[in-house]
């Protein structure tokens, strides 16, 4: 949905929303275990950050689109 048709309690909530997500991802990529150091578990790593990397962008993009609007919503000139 499109930032512009959401309240500003929705963009809030957005907001709130991505931080938790985005907190989520990067305990997760800190609590990798390190006895996965074999093969396999090095590629299975190496994915995770990868998929993590990816969402982490989609919610930075995300992130600056909610606050743009609520910043162009909110404007003191």
């Amino acid at each position: 949905m499109r930032s512009a048709n959401l309240t500003d309690e929705q963009l809030w909530r957005a907001i709130t929303q991505n931080t938790n997500a985005m907190t989520a991802l990067i305990l997760q990529q800190l609590e990798l275990d390190p006895a996965l150091n074999t093969p396999n578990g090095i590629i299975r790593q190496a994915r995770l950050r990868g998929s993590n990397a990816e969402r982490m962008g989609k919610l930075e993009r995300n992130y600056q689109e909610y606050t743009a609007e609520l910043r162009r919503r909110h404007s003191l000139e």
